[in-house]
């Protein structure tokens, strides 16, 4: 791993133009990100022929390189190592400027990885409005880091769900211990997303502490205003984004109005009195009404609307995992749980990695392009475990037809999810191969696993017989 990464570095560094050209570098679990002084020295070519990248695309001024999860990290890590570049953050914006790059999660070009480098078809013409993708963007950011401890519990929780029916009942107390680990993230996850949400709008991260703690402290159910009782945890993790939101605001708007030592003292005092009220006789009751109708009419969208429900919702994912924009149903997800006790869209959707497997098998099998069987092989088997991502900016959306047949298998994969009513016990996390540890019960697990394998064999064949442009070398 330490002569890949060191070659690695050595190639994106030529590639970039020197070191002395990166003004800032940081990464996600797929991607390495880095913005240029001078864009006018590089060219994307050099970038996809360096031997480990699976994709290449730009995104304003940001250039993404595909390396595939666990490389990334390490890498940027190696590189902050060796030189002085400021660190990247995932809204696209570096530590020592405050300056946003507009449009951080949509990317505006999608050119073919491999070959002739012809531009897809299909080429996004128009990015989302820019006040849906900061918002997408923003969920997301709060969520992401998030994702490894949603992973490790997740995963814990399902094989504890399964080993609770597997163990006889002289071993509760592992299943107990199991689930202490599990519900580890769960237990201060209000806190964790008001610490984050607060910083993201621009408040002070601790006082996003304290307004997750008003909203789901024990003993605010002994507490009564104008007649109403109170009750805590009510609205759930969309209660606290929209608390945050508001004191945040309403903090910058008072912090203006203190100078001096005063404002040290008299800032968070006031903020956490004026939201503190507000939050527990309006934001509160009207975010939990608002989360539990969301919550109870997605349950009811997929039940009563079965197959085609779930057709719909499967088929159309992909374009939204491509966007960057999928992280921002983290909050729905986790209200599902809370509400319904399991999660029924999260499976569904998991459906559109699977129909990408498939198309990226047929592909595989077809293609007679070398680095395009190369880049396949790389990336199945992230893309079986749930990350899409190498197969998607480096196979199927530079092939353009295999990115729709992709989709097709899906929708059929997520047909068959809805249909059977399989559901999972995490919020979300775990995906592909992965989540079948993590099914609400045994008829879940195994009506998932049928799911998997109609969205592989649906995505194969469409591709097999649509076809695609195949590369020269």
């Amino acid at each position: 791993m330490e002569n890949k990464i060191q070659t690695l570095y050595l190639k994106i560094i030529e590639a970039a133009g020197g070191a002395d050209n990166i003004t800032s570098l940081g990464s996600c679990m797929t991607r390495l990100r880095f913005t240029l002084n001078n864009e006018d020295v590089i060219s994307p070519e050099n970038f996809k022929k360096i031997p480990g990248v699976m994709g290449y695309l730009k995104n304003g001024r940001q250039h993404q390189l595909i390396l595939g999860p666990g490389i990334c990290g390490e890498l940027a890590d190696y590189i902050h190592s060796k030189h002085k570049i400021a660190p990247l953050n995932l809204d696209g914006t570096n530590n020592q400027s405050a300056e946003k790059q507009a449009n951080s999660s949509v990317p505006n070009t999608a050119a073919k990885q491999i070959g002739k480098n012809k531009e897809v078809k299909a080429e996004i013409k128009k990015k989302y409005s820019s006040v849906l993708s900061k918002i997408c963007s923003k969920i997301g950011n709060i969520f992401l880091p998030l994702i490894p401890a949603y992973i490790a519990c997740g995963l814990i929780l399902g094989i504890n769900n399964i080993l609770s029916k597997l163990l006889p009942t002289d071993y509760s107390n592992i299943n107990a211990l199991l689930s202490v680990f599990g519900n580890g993230i769960f237990f201060y996850l209000s806190a964790i997303v008001g610490y984050n949400a607060n910083k993201e709008f621009g408040g002070t991260p601790a006082l996003g502490v304290v307004f997750a703690g008003i909203l789901n402290i024990p003993s605010l159910s002994e507490v009564s205003l104008f007649g109403m009782q109170l009750s805590a945890g009510k609205g759930g993790i969309i209660a606290v984004l929209a608390v945050c939101y508001f004191g945040s605001m309403f903090e910058k708007f008072i912090k203006k109005r203190f100078k001096g030592s005063t404002d040290m003292f008299l800032t968070p005092t006031f903020t956490v009195l004026v939201i503190g009220f507000l939050s527990l006789i309006a934001i509160q009751p009207a975010a939990g009404y608002l989360s539990d109708k969301l919550a109870l009419f997605t349950q009811k969208a997929i039940e009563h609307g079965g197959a085609f429900t779930g057709f719909i919702l499967a088929g159309g994912f992909l374009p939204v995992v491509m966007l960057g924009i999928h992280q921002s149903l983290i909050p729905l997800y986790q209200q599902l749980i809370d509400t319904l006790g399991n999660n029924p869209l999260f499976p569904i959707l998991c459906m559109a990695g699977a129909g990408q497997v498939g198309a990226s098998i047929a592909v595989l099998a077809k293609t007679k392009n070398s680095r395009l069987k190369q880049i396949i092989k790389n990336a199945l088997p992230v893309g079986i475990l749930g990350i899409g991502e190498p197969l998607i900016y480096g196979v199927t959306l530079p092939l353009f037809k295999p990115f729709i047949t992709a989709c097709v298998g899906a929708a059929f994969g997520g047909a068959v999810i809805s249909a059977l009513h399989a559901t999972a016990a995490i919020p979300f996390g775990v995906s592909g191969v992965v989540l079948l540890l993590a099914m609400s019960d045994w008829h879940s697990t195994i009506f998932y696993f049928i799911g998997l394998l109609t969205a592989a064999a649906a995505g194969f064949i469409a591709t097999w017989l649509v076809g695609f442009e195949d590369p020269t070398e």
